[in-house]
């Protein structure tokens, strides 16, 4: 068995045990499948979830949106950059209410953001701690659920709009810089 192998069949274990997986009208067996397909080849979310499901995931989105980054790829590829996202016109977002949820909740504990969005121990840690990015205006940034395809999915990313650590998510095109405002987070002391 291959680690890509062992690796999908724990994503879906941990997955499967998450409150979100009952939400998200996916068979294991499709989501093995769609997470074995090679990135750049992973279908649309359009051809195995329901116009409605995509409908009502997009609506968490509507109060706000919000990028959380750690400080040492804000500076090298947002501080001086006209548009925020990656050069394939993605953005990863979250919602900014479930944003201000992880913040108050996490206290100033990396390990707690890196838990909700997927990343390994240590990584925003390691990466100079985090920034906060919330967008004021996107109605015409194409919100969309992310199908993997996107340079900026890793590997823990799953179909269905969420996160592993739970966490809503979709992509956005790239964002003008003037439409942002940014926030360095406290990291609490240990």
């Amino acid at each position: 068995m291959t680690l890509k192998k062992i690796f999908l069949i724990i994503c879906l274990v941990i997955f499967s045990a998450t409150t979100v997986f009952a939400a998200v009208p996916i068979s294991p067996q499709k989501m093995q499948s769609i997470l074995a397909t090679p990135k750049g080849e992973r279908p649309a979310p359009e051809t195995y979830l329901s116009k409605t499901y995509i409908k009502n995931h997009l609506k968490k989105f509507r109060k706000g949106l919000s990028i959380v980054t750690s400080v040492a790829s804000f500076e090298k590829y947002m501080l001086h950059a006209d548009l925020i996202g990656r050069e394939d016109n993605t953005c990863f977002v979250m919602p900014k209410n479930f944003c201000d949820k992880i913040e108050k909740e996490a206290g100033g504990d990396i390990s707690i953001w890196e838990k909700k969005l997927s990343f390994d121990a240590g990584y925003f840690a390691n990466q100079g701690g985090l920034v906060r990015i919330d967008i004021l205006y996107f109605d015409d940034l194409n919100l969309r659920i992310p199908d993997g395809n996107e340079a900026g999915a890793n590997e823990y990313w799953i179909p269905g709009g969420y996160t592993v650590g739970d966490t809503p998510e979709a992509v956005t095109d790239r964002i003008p810089k003037a439409r942002i405002i940014v926030r360095f987070l406290p990291a609490a002391k240990k």
